[in-house]
């Protein structure tokens, strides 16, 4: 099976107006992001560097959208995934140190092999065709060697002696060493990152590198804002910057999704709602219909399970959401009408829709869920 690319990402930004005119949107607060810059940067200490992780276009939240920001803050560098993605911010004006996060075949990377892109290298076959490559331009490659040490088994390799190796192929340039780690336990991570440090100088020195050109990191999130000893020379905060890290619920979420009552509908008691008739009303009712549905990552698991906000008041989802429609009950609440805003994640008034209900209503982890909308819906930028 041959893998998918990664979709291609948009450049260009809409105006708000055109965005809540579609079926559904994404509200992005840039001064929520901005407060999260500011609280990461109070967790580090000035001389560390910061590589504000961008994957998944900005974790569904646009990176055109969000690097008028990022430049404002003189962050160092981004971490990123895909072809589209290294190009969207390069077109932005960045000039600083962009990396890609993950492993990639290099026919992919020969695509950009002009953005000055620092690649992510653990074993020694990827490495000497990333050597090959350069070469064949005429350049080292950039890349940043990854060590296993945080037990993803992922990108990392657990031998030092396979590093070593790595770091000497001829056309490859080693500007980092790194790890990554997959648990929320503050004590696994010191443990883990004391030999990962030792590890990386080691290799630094047996392959006769130079210490003030390599960047050592390991820092994901958690460790950024809990593990200040495992902060090392950089740290990659990522899902904080957009108010998602369950360890840290201060940080709060930079986007909202909504939508728009399209029409009221006056049902029967006993009437039957949606396919498979799997709810019966229990008394006349006034149902909104909205225009939203699982083609606009609104999954099908939230009917008949979650609310949504109308008028800061809460209204539950009535039978099993469908491709491009979901019907509420607004019976108790007053002065509702076509064309109201409804807030499907985020704040209204008093109340929220946050990630822990999403969670428990759709049965998925936030991320896999936000990284969809921001695919399938328009994105407006708010202050």
């Amino acid at each position: 099976m041959q893998a998918q690319a990664a979709p291609e990402i948009s450049a260009q930004k809409i105006d708000y107006a055109t965005a809540v005119s579609s079926n559904s949107w994404l509200e992005i607060n840039l001064t929520q992001f901005q407060k999260n810059i500011d609280d990461v940067k109070a967790k580090v200490q000035s001389d560390t560097k910061i590589c504000a992780i961008m994957k998944a276009d900005a974790y569904g939240n646009g990176i055109a959208g969000l690097m008028p920001t990022i430049l404002e803050n003189d962050i160092p560098c981004i971490g990123v995934t895909s072809n589209s993605e290294l190009f969207v911010v390069r077109e932005k004006g960045f000039t600083g140190a962009l990396a890609r996060v993950r492993s990639a075949p290099v026919a992919e990377i020969e695509k950009t092999i002009g953005l000055d892109v620092e690649e992510l290298v653990g074993d020694i076959d990827h490495a000497r065709q990333l050597g090959e490559l350069g070469k064949k331009y005429d350049k080292n490659i950039k890349v940043h060697l990854a060590l296993n040490h945080g037990g993803m088994s992922r990108n990392g390799t657990d031998s030092i002696e396979e590093a070593v190796q790595i770091a000497q192929v001829p056309g490859i340039e080693v500007v980092g060493i790194m790890t990554h780690f997959p648990s929320y336990d503050r004590q696994d991570v010191l443990t883990k990152a004391k030999a990962f440090e030792k590890d990386a100088l080691a290799i630094i020195k047996q392959a006769r590198l130079k210490r003030e050109e390599v960047t050592i990191h390991a820092g994901n999130s958690f460790v950024t804002l809990n593990v200040p000893e495992a902060h090392f020379d950089m740290v990659r905060p990522g899902g904080v910057l957009y108010g998602d890290q369950p360890t840290n619920p201060e940080f709060l979420p930079i986007f909202s999704f909504k939508t728009k009552i399209a029409s009221l509908m006056d049902f029967p008691k006993d009437a039957t709602v949606g396919y498979d008739s799997t709810v019966k009303l229990t008394r006349d009712s006034v149902l909104a219909n909205l225009p939203v549905g699982y083609s606009d990552s609104y999954p099908r698991k939230m009917g008949n399970n979650a609310d949504v906000l109308i008028n800061g008041k809460r209204a539950k989802v009535k039978g099993v959401i469908s491709m491009n429609t979901t019907m509420i009950d607004v019976t108790d609440i007053e002065g509702v009408k076509a064309g109201d805003e409804v807030v499907l994640f985020g704040v209204q008034k008093q109340d929220a829709i946050l990630g822990s209900e999403w969670e428990k209503h759709a049965d998925v982890i936030l991320p896999e869920i936000y990284t969809q909308w921001g695919q399938t819906n328009d994105k407006v930028y708010v202050n």
